[in-house]
């Protein structure tokens, strides 16, 4: 009984009879080999596994191959500055709701220029710069109005109220 082999390219799997191969859902473009064969050969290609793709459609003719895009930037630019630690930190240090807008425009930068778009990764760069710089100062602001009250609050009591 003749025993058949396919391979993904990276593996190979088999022995299966022909009855086996039928349940393994190959392509016309399958490389297959068993012992009498000598060489891989696709699938389509040897007589007997014809009736495994009589209910298959061959695949549609490609009028035009297709081609990686270019990238659309020099491979030696580097990406605009992205923001992110000092986000981070104006997040964690300063005001939150501000902060967190800075984190998710600082990671666009990098993910949009590494996928061609510089004119995005730009705009996120200067987006984050914003909204850190607006974390920053909202939180600087709020830091020195509460200090001011407090102030205030000691000033015309002579102490913290509550503390004696």
């Amino acid at each position: 009984m003749k025993k058949y082999f396919y391979t993904d390219g990276t593996s190979n799997f088999g022995p299966f009879t022909l009855e086996e191969l039928k349940d393994e859902n190959l392509a016309r473009e399958t490389p297959v080999w068993f012992h009498e064969l000598g060489e891989w050969k696709s699938a389509g290609s040897i007589p007997e596994l014809t009736e495994l793709f009589k209910m298959t459609p061959p695949p549609p003719p490609r009028s035009t191959p297709v081609t990686p895009a270019a990238p659309k930037f020099d491979l030696n630019q580097k990406p605009p500055k992205s923001w992110l630690l000092e986000s981070v930190l104006a997040t964690v240090l300063c005001c939150l709701p501000f902060g967190v807008i800075g984190v998710v425009y600082a990671s666009k930068v990098e993910t949009r220029f590494y996928n061609g778009d510089l004119e995005g990764a730009t705009r996120a760069s200067k987006n984050a710069e914003i909204w850190t710089y607006v974390s920053f100062f909202s939180g600087l602001i709020a830091f020195l109005i509460s200090m001011g009250i407090a102030f205030a609050v000691i000033q015309s009591h002579g102490r913290f109220p509550g503390c004696y």
